[in-house]
């Protein structure tokens, strides 16, 4: 089977890349990548003489934009993997849109057309896939869930040397789904265990807000590393005693398993994340993974039972990563994916 990949995106972002690697390792695959940023520099001809040949055209994450024009100019199967709603990310997650105006729905749109034109739709999970259902009217049967997985040629375990102190770790964007305010409100309650330690990685919109709140909180139990290189972030997250996930408010947290649980759990890390149905259609509490309500209390216990209690750590980090081995790193993905796609081309 050949692929031709095309539009805007980035090839090295997580989701594409776990999912063009799995593909490349794939026998009898053929991945042909056409990226381009502007539609200027987009060389139809080469597209068109590409295509021919090609058995099913992908359009990776944030394609949003040129999905109708590639879609026009296209005459095989054609599978896009919006992974975000703009719609639901400007309006309800960072709010920097008024839900009830021309920009709104401009939003939504963006996110509408591109979903209805294309033959198939991938969703990252079956509450994303109900989501486009019920908001842009997608037929379900047009909506298939693909989820993120784990590339483990990146992130695996390394024998590590045994920490000083109990290390808590988080990386992300410190975007609001993430709710790293009850990371923070977690070490407060904790501040007095000199023996635990919080490690966040990332940069991102709420990053000052954040520093900001640490140090009107005077704590001292947490450490910001700031922006890491993703060649870098798996010796970082190695280091960790347990991982912690997302514990945000807002509609998106509800329909999303981030790359940084996946990731985690290719580590062989325990992680604590707050309790959603998404984390659920992958992730078993207290089997390979302990899921919690976005309460800093409660959080700050798990993290408390988890330090004095090794062996179930331990357990619940070999139990992540042997489910990532089993059925979520690059090549089951691709299986995966090729499995989605064979009902089309």
């Amino acid at each position: 089977m050949k692929i031709l990949v095309v539009g805007k995106y980035n090839p090295e972002y997580n989701r594409t890349k776990i999912l063009l690697d799995g593909l490349r390792k794939t026998e009898g695959i053929e991945v042909i990548e056409m990226p381009f940023s502007k539609k200027k520099y987009f060389d139809i001809e080469e597209f068109k003489k590409q295509e021919k040949n090609c058995d099913v055209i992908y359009a990776p994450p944030f394609s949003h934009k040129y999905v109708l024009f590639l879609k026009r100019i296209s005459t095989k199967p054609f599978v896009f993997d919006p992974l975000i709603s703009n719609y639901l990310t400007k309006v309800f997650d960072y709010k920097s849109v008024f839900k009830w105006s021309p920009r709104a729905y401009k939003n939504y749109l963006k996110d509408k057309l591109p979903f209805k034109a294309v033959d198939l739709l991938i969703a990252d999970t079956f509450e994303h896939k109900m989501y486009y259902h019920k908001t842009f009217g997608i037929d379900l049967d047009m909506i298939k869930v693909l989820p993120v997985g784990a590339n483990v040629s990146d992130f695996s375990p390394v024998e590590s040397g045994i920490n000083t102190a109990f290390q808590v770790g988080f990386y992300g964007g410190f975007i609001p789904l993430q709710g790293v305010k009850y990371i923070i409100e977690t070490a407060e309650i904790l501040k007095n265990q000199k023996d635990i330690h919080f490690y966040l990685i990332g940069t991102g919109f709420q990053y000052e807000e954040m520093k900001q709140l640490v140090v009107d909180k005077k704590l001292s139990n947490i450490t910001f590393e700031g922006w890491i290189d993703y060649s870098k972030l798996s010796s970082h997250l190695n280091s960790y005693d347990v991982c912690l996930g997302i514990f945000g408010d807002t509609p998106k947290a509800q329909l999303v398993i981030p790359n940084k649980i996946f990731h985690y759990a290719a580590m062989g890390k325990s992680i604590i994340t707050m309790k959603t149905k998404a984390i659920s259609e992958v992730f078993t509490n207290g089997k390979n993974i302990v899921l919690t309500e976005n309460n800093p209390k409660e959080i700050s216990e798990v993290i408390l039972t988890l330090k004095q209690d090794k062996g179930l750590n331990f357990k619940l980090g070999s139990e992540a990563l042997e489910l990532i081995n089993k059925e979520y790193n690059e090549l089951k993905i691709a299986e995966k994916f090729l499995e989605i796609v064979k009902s089309i081309s």
